[in-house]
């Protein structure tokens, strides 16, 4: 029986609103009270996304200004760049790089889009099935409101935070503008923040039904990572080549791509986008209100044995709780790999003589192939390296939502249960490395690549586990001393040093900002010999920084929801 919201003939009565605390329901209209509430809880979240896109969007256009002043320079870099189908497809569209738009647009495409988008399902997948999964949502519905229409409320609020993100990207980009040099109008500023805008936007509808067809949170952000999967391979299938273009409209980052920011400006491509986020809010919105509360489309059976796995330890229970997760990233990553892999004939057959000096400017050597898998092997890691986010995030979550105090009433001590997080999230990383670099490897062999060995791109996932540590112990640090700041930081720093990576290898002035980043200490195997000390020292910063989170946790006293 679908749980009905009984209204109160006055309005009275207070429920627990999203994300946790108390929503104010005795108004008239809830719904408001609902809605502010979810936005409270993730513009935090958003404004860092934002910060951090309209930065990349100035930072970038400034450089370009300055390392490419003239206009020989920049037809110079835009020969080194034509018909070079490999280079669209792992960093975006190339067609308009010798003008100041199309180049700013084409470096921070697939970081801004990837990032708000992995950002927006999260975000969503927390604040529906979420809330749902702790309890608090059956307490809400408890007051004058109704699924649906608390559904809607919530996506509202997540619709603002969205909002901030385009801000965020319409003020860097109108900042950029500023400089004559640069030259953006107003206009341009609008249109290249809906087209970075919109992607979120989709994926919020996207997670929002996803929260209604899985029964738990972690199934439903299962799905909505593996809907952004799809479309990400899309998107690449679509950048390779003319005879593919057309699938550009076949996914939210080809929309995105298609609207031509700074360049064209085209607003034809919005339509699909706005048209998919309402159908997609509404579905979200309709089922809600159809559903059982705390089922879901995927229904499970009223009755099922008793099952005790899991509950012999904090870190077995955490392994239990996080298998569907963890799943779902291993099977992104074989995708992924399997993806990058099958292009790599395309890639390589696109790549002009001229163009080896772009890519010599990454610092891989070698055969194209060699080459191309140095490159591709960058972004693997950028993606790995998100990994440790979501577990932090859970740990963080386990502790602010207050079900962390339940365990630690047991015998289970505080440094156990964070190591156990830890090590959970070590192995994962682990296993997710070598399992795209087979992907990887299977992908290539299936299309007639054989230049690269399977030991070699194996060899080349296992190099990314230790510059993920980094990552992973950085979060652990953040969550031993601030946990509400945990997964954020953990985004933060794993897009900041991938575009410091990126602009640094085309900007000689800029060289030195690789070192700021966590993949200047990443071989691009197999274009670049392995540093043996190198990969030790990265290791063991990833577990030193680990293992001091574990100390600082331990000390310190529980945060309250």
């Amino acid at each position: 029986m679908t749980v009905a919201a009984p209204h109160a003939a006055d309005g009275a009565g207070s429920a627990a609103g999203p994300m946790g605390g108390g929503a104010d329901v005795t108004s008239h209209r809830p719904e408001l009270a609902i809605g502010r509430r979810a936005l409270r809880a993730t513009w935090v979240g958003a404004v860092a996304v934002a910060v951090g896109c309209g930065l990349t969007v100035a930072s970038t256009a400034v450089t370009y200004v300055s390392s490419f002043p003239t206009e020989a320079s920049r037809r110079q870099l835009a020969q080194l760049t034509a018909s070079s189908g490999g280079l669209s497809v792992l960093l975006g569209p190339i067609g308009d790089i010798d003008t100041v738009g199309g180049y700013t647009f084409y470096k921070g495409y697939v970081f801004l889009t990837s990032i708000a988008a992995v950002w927006a399902v999260l975000i969503t997948t927390r604040a529906l099935r979420g809330e749902e999964d702790a309890g608090r949502w059956q307490l809400l519905l408890s007051g004058a409101t109704r699924p649906s229409r608390a559904t809607g409320a919530v996506l509202a609020g997540l619709g603002g935070s969205v909002g901030l993100v385009v801000v965020g990207v319409f003020a860097g980009t109108a900042m950029a503008g500023l400089d004559p040099d640069v030259g953006f109008s107003a206009w341009d500023a609008v249109v290249h923040a809906l087209a970075i805008g919109l992607v979120p936007a989709v994926f919020v509808g996207v997670a929002a039904v996803a929260s209604q067809v899985g029964r738990t949170r972690r199934l439903a952000t299962g799905l909505g990572m593996g809907v952004f999967a799809v479309a990400f391979v899309l998107r690449m299938v679509g950048d390779a080549g003319p005879d593919t273009r057309w699938v550009r409209w076949a996914t939210p980052l080809g929309w995105s791509e298609l609207v031509a920011p700074l360049t064209s400006n085209d607003l034809v491509p919005l339509v699909p986008a706005a048209a998919a986020t309402l159908l997609l809010v509404g579905v979200a919105v309709a089922v809600a209100g159809r559903r059982d509360v705390g089922d879901g489309v995927l229904r499970s059976r009223d009755v099922a044995a008793a099952r005790d796995r899991g509950l012999g330890s904090s870190t077995a229970l955490a392994l239990r709780l996080e298998t569907g997760v963890l799943v779902a990233w291993l099977v992104g990553a074989v995708a992924m790999g399997l993806a990058f892999g099958a292009i790599a004939h395309m890639t390589v057959e696109g790549l002009p003589e001229g163009t080896r000096d772009v890519i010599d400017s990454f610092g891989v050597r070698g055969t194209f192939v060699e080459q191309y898998f140095g490159l591709v092997l960058l972004f693997v890691a950028a993606v790995l390296a998100l990994l440790p986010a979501g577990q932090i995030g859970a740990a963080a979550s386990e502790e602010l939502d207050g079900r962390l105090r339940l365990v630690l009433a047991g015998p289970t001590g505080r440094a156990t249960w964070l190591a156990g997080r830890l090590v959970i999230a070590a192995l994962a990383l682990a296993l997710a490395a070598l399992t795209s670099g087979a992907a990887m490897w299977a992908g290539a062999a299936s299309q007639g690549v054989d230049d690269v060995s399977l030991p070699t791109l194996l060899g080349a996932g296992l190099v990314v586990v230790p510059v993920c540590l980094v990552a992973l112990g950085i979060g652990a640090i953040v969550l031993a001393l601030a946990p509400r700041w945990a997964a954020a930081s953990v985004y933060v720093v794993v897009g900041w040093s991938l575009v410091v990576d990126l602009v640094a290898s085309l900007v000689d002035g800029l060289r030195w900002t690789e070192s700021l980043g966590l993949f200047d200490h990443l071989a691009l195997v197999p274009a670049q010999p392995v540093d043996r000390t190198t990969v030790a020292i990265t290791l063991a910063v990833g577990v030193g920084l680990c293992g001091a989170a574990v100390g600082v946790f331990a000390r310190r006293d529980l945060h309250a929801a």
